[in-house]
């Protein structure tokens, strides 16, 4: 290979790195609502973001593609083990589990600070088969952006309503 080639490859591999850092940071800034389900729009944002920076990082050629596709597969495979295996690394990109409800009452505070609306909230507490946060032990806004739920006990039993799953309609995530 001559030294332009390696150039080349470098540059793209570098550009590749760059396109990835940018879009984990992108998502991570938009939060846990961007991770789970999504809207339309929240969609539409997503890919126009996601094309404008490939548009800028790809560089032409079969060669400059392969290696932007292997860069970028790579380091979301070494970002996913450094998640895995290290919880402060996970925490950084992915954030933490934060209440939203607790012994029945809604945290409206940390509603706001995650961007959800209280009937975004009830959307995704009624997609767990609740109707309203009477009789929920705790619910949370997990790091993957779904809603989790656990009911109130009931005569030292917990509740057959046990449940873990997405996050209701638009963007509960």
């Amino acid at each position: 290979m001559n030294a332009n080639i390696i150039q080349d490859i470098l540059l793209q591999v570098l550009l590749a790195l760059a396109y990835y850092a940018i879009l984990v940071t992108v998502m991570r800034l938009a939060g846990k609502r961007l991770a789970g389900q999504t809207t339309t729009f929240d969609l539409v944002i997503l890919i126009t973001i996601s094309v404008v920076l490939q548009t800028t990082a790809l560089r032409e050629g079969v060669l400059n593609a392969l290696v932007f596709i292997a860069t970028v597969f790579t380091a979301h495979q070494l970002l996913a083990t450094a998640c895995a295996r290290s919880t402060r690394i996970r925490n950084i990109v992915r954030g933490c589990p934060r209440p939203l409800i607790r012994s029945a009452r809604v945290d409206f505070d940390a509603l706001a600070r995650e961007g959800l609306s209280y009937d975004e909230l009830l959307a995704g507490l009624r997609k767990l088969g609740y109707s309203s946060p009477e009789g929920i032990s705790i619910a949370t806004l997990e790091e993957t952006g779904h809603i989790s739920a656990i009911a109130l006990e009931n005569n030292g039993e917990r509740s057959a309503k046990d449940h873990a799953g997405s996050g209701g309609h638009g963007n509960t995530t």
